[in-house]
């Protein structure tokens, strides 16, 4: 999966505690990401992302629109140079690579597991389960007024942490870091929040002609 696609497929687990008085910390910070994602029913938003490696060294930007409606259902499509369709219908992932003609299916819970997409489009109940929770830093969120850190507790997770910022209540910026310290950061402008959004968007037919790949059946 291209370098773009980071954003989903790193899209999935987070943090830890360390004694009584930082677990109840956590359960605050926990509690106010919980309220702030909860307010989302619906986004919409264009999107800028950059991917640089662990030297800080630029390997690939993309950017594009990204739609969701909770529960279960976004789209996003990024534009040239790699132009990709990612859509989520409730039910299966598809990833539509528009260059290699190629489309790939997945069941959807299974796809998104606990990753930041799934903030959006997914459940919040097992948020605690999934993630150990901080307040981020400053500098962490480049974009934000408030900002929230998130950790992996499963082990074999493909990023070691997430940050996701919010400016005046609106999600504007995800960021994360893979076990090898690429940091891929995603910015979102023209944010609606709980506007209407079309559901058609949701329903994604393979083009004809396109090779289909099923994953984890």
């Amino acid at each position: 999966m291209k370098m773009k696609m980071k954003f989903f497929k790193g899209l999935i687990g987070l943090f830890f505690i360390a004694i009584a008085g930082n677990s109840v910390a956590a359960e605050v910070d926990a509690t106010g990401l919980t309220k702030a994602l909860e307010k989302i029913q619906t986004y919409k938003a264009h999107f800028s992302q950059k991917i640089h490696d662990a030297n800080g060294e630029h390997i690939s930007k993309s950017q594009g629109q990204i739609m969701v409606h909770r529960p279960g259902k976004f789209y996003w499509k990024s534009e040239k140079p790699d132009p990709i369709v990612v859509v989520a219908d409730g039910k299966f992932l598809w990833t539509y690579d528009i260059d290699l003609s190629q489309v790939t299916k997945q069941d959807l819970k299974q796809a998104l597991g606990s990753s930041p997409a799934a903030l959006l489009a997914g459940s919040l109940v097992d948020l605690n389960k999934n993630f150990d929770i901080a307040r981020g830093k400053k500098g962490q969120c480049k974009k934000s007024d408030e900002c929230y850190m998130l950790k992996p507790r499963q082990k074999d997770a493909p990023f070691a942490d997430i940050f996701i910022g919010f400016m005046k209540g609106n999600l504007v910026e995800v960021r994360m870091h893979d076990p090898l310290g690429q940091d891929v950061h995603t910015l979102f402008t023209s944010v609606q929040i709980n506007a209407d959004v079309e559901d058609k968007l949701f329903a994604f037919v393979p083009p004809k002609g396109v090779d289909i790949i099923q994953n984890g059946s």
